[in-house]
């Protein structure tokens, strides 16, 4: 593994540009120019957001943007945008793994979920495809291949059996959720060609984000209005509230922070009932801090996972504003995901036809006692198997990589 910020080997997907309107430009060999000062101001994972809190109003932030690429109806030049931003991302790695070997690394085994949108089918699949080659060659990779990221996951857990297993890797990521049912083992290692081993698929663009609006939502909106009523009776509209969390969603965060939405907050805020709740609401848009309340919701929702209740910091909105939540509210407020997700399941269980010796599971969401808990009840005895869960996909890749480009 290449360190790629100070010792760590992982290095979160996000990135922040200091303007809000930056051009990254194409050296001769149409790759990256690493040296302008479009690209060198960039700052990628933990930096990223560093920088972002501290001035979230001066600067271009992007969190996850493999979620965005399957996205039905992109216009060209948004296309273009997220393809500039995925390449910088990947030129970032690629720099610290260039060192790291000590020479240019042209060939790269890409992961990919199993759907990266979900609803709109291969089409959307394959224009997130063109899109991540295209972000490659623009990055310097020169050869591109991908793998599916369960797929990837199962290789390094194989690495480690003395026999064959069928085994239902769960993969819950930030913004999708795969589910695959494969079979795996020293026996079927030595064979370049794994289609066969995959038993059944099915995926949905469904992750951690979701998990986290859905409990902010719940829990956090109702102190910033959610739910509150104007004096004329009528109920304040919950679109301001979807799209203030809905950080992965373009047209959402447009919405939120457009000029319109401004004007009737300051209506809303006149009219409201309780008016102190809908300026926390206001306060959110004006200081741009859509990330931060979110980052707050999912520190909040980790901390879950090994206690019952815990507060969600919202100071940067209100002087010792902190609202509580419990592990109870979390379990509530992430029912309909937890269905879709016992669907998945359901789903590559019937394609496969047979049950697995063991579910293994990857993916940050997937330590979360809720989501452990709701397999538990759904897959009987079944053990679950933890990976690395924030690693295990990229172990399983570089064990893909040797051998798809021969180098074992």
């Amino acid at each position: 593994m290449v360190p790629l910020q100070g010792d760590r080997t992982l290095v979160e997907s996000t990135l922040y540009a200091p303007k809000a309107d930056f051009q990254l430009e194409l050296g001769e060999d149409a790759t990256l120019d690493l040296t302008t000062s479009a690209y060198t101001s960039l700052r990628f994972g933990a930096y990223a957001l560093e920088a972002y809190l501290e001035d979230p109003t001066e600067g271009f932030f992007v969190k996850s943007p493999k979620s965005f690429l399957g996205a039905p109806g992109l216009a060209e030049r948004v296309k273009e945008r997220f393809i500039s931003v995925v390449a910088a991302m990947m030129a970032n790695v690629k720099a610290h793994a260039d060192r790291c070997a000590g020479r240019p690394v042209t060939h790269a085994v890409i992961g990919r979920p199993v759907n990266f949108q979900g609803a709109g089918g291969e089409a959307e699949n394959q224009q997130a495809l063109s899109m991540l080659v295209a972000a490659a060659r623009e990055a310097g990779f020169e050869e591109v291949s991908f793998l599916f990221e369960p797929m990837a996951a199962a290789l390094d857990y194989e690495s480690r059996l003395e026999s064959d297993q069928r085994v239902l890797v769960v993969d819950i990521g930030g913004g999708t959720t795969d589910c695959s049912f494969l079979e795996v083992g020293p026996q079927r290692a030595r064979h370049k060609d794994r289609s066969q081993d995959i038993l059944g698929h099915a995926g949905e663009r469904l992750g951690g984000n979701d998990y986290d609006q859905l409990f902010g939502l719940h829990t956090v909106m109702p102190e910033l209005g959610f739910g509150d009523e104007l004096k004329s009776g009528l109920p304040i509209p919950n679109t301001y509230y979807v799209d203030a969390l809905a950080v992965n969603d373009v047209n959402a965060q447009q919405r939120f922070y457009s000029r319109d939405s401004g004007e009737r907050l300051d209506v809303f805020v006149r009219d409201a009932v309780t008016p102190q709740r809908l300026v926390r609401l206001r306060r959110l848009r004006e200081g741009r801090s859509t990330y931060r309340l979110l980052r707050q919701i999912e520190l909040s929702k980790i901390a879950l996972s090994e206690q019952d209740r815990t507060k969600v910091d919202l100071t940067f909105l209100e002087t010792g504003l902190a609202v509580d939540s419990s592990r109870a509210e979390l379990q509530q407020s992430a029912g309909r995901l937890l269905a879709h997700l016992e669907a998945l399941i359901s789903e590559v269980r019937a394609q496969a036809q047979v049950e697995p010796d063991a579910v293994y599971l990857t993916g940050g969401m997937a330590r979360s006692t809720v989501v452990r808990d709701h397999l538990r009840r759904s897959c009987g005895d079944r053990p679950l198997v933890d990976s690395d869960h924030f690693a295990a996909v990229t172990a399983g890749l570089t064990l893909w990589a040797a051998r798809h480009f021969s180098l074992d």
